[in-house]
């Protein structure tokens, strides 16, 4: 995976300890801290263009998915080098309520929001929407109306509870909008 605002990367086998990112917008370094442990790094460092995540209820899935919506967000490019400027990131539960109710709190938590470093610039929480400090969005969506999903441009999706979807929100709509 190729990180283009990163500084340091400290990958040791005990997992991340931290992602220092370089300025982005004039600012300051700033630091997202987090671990994971061996599983969740095996997922988080695989170079498989879709991953399926099938574990347990205690894994971890959604503090991963939460570290991979914040480091998505916040590069400004892909890995063909194209600007992702105009991509918005998204999170799709099977619900709108399930999404707000799974991630928002988790994803202001380690964004750092309301912190001097947050790299979350600001919120909207009655859309759950977030505006990273370089200009990209993160969307919290629901998969029960399919047709709302539709005609945006998106660079980057996590679908939990996928089972719950109906068939046609990843064949129809995410797949070929990636």
């Amino acid at each position: 995976m190729k990180w283009p605002n990163t500084l340091a990367f400290d990958a040791s086998n005990q997992g991340f300890e931290s992602l220092t990112l370089c300025q982005i917008n004039n600012r300051t370094p700033m630091e997202l801290n987090f671990s994971l442990h061996n599983k969740q790094l095996e997922v988080f460092q695989s170079d498989a263009r879709f991953r399926v995540v099938a574990a347990g209820r205690r894994f971890g899935k959604t503090f991963l998915s939460a570290v991979e919506l914040l480091l998505n967000g916040l590069q400004n490019e892909n890995e063909h080098g194209m600007s992702t400027k105009m991509h918005e990131v998204w999170y799709i539960a099977p619900t709108y309520g399930q999404a707000k109710k799974i991630m928002w709190k988790m994803l202001l938590d380690l964004g750092g929001y309301g912190t001097p470093n947050s790299v979350i610039k600001q919120k909207w929480e009655n859309e759950t929407v977030v505006e990273l400090i370089n200009g990209r969005t993160i969307r919290l969506l629901g998969s029960d109306k399919p047709d709302t999903l539709s005609g945006s441009a998106v660079g980057f999706v996590v679908l939990a509870e996928f089972a719950s979807m109906k068939p046609e929100v990843w064949g129809l709509i995410i797949r070929p909008a990636l």
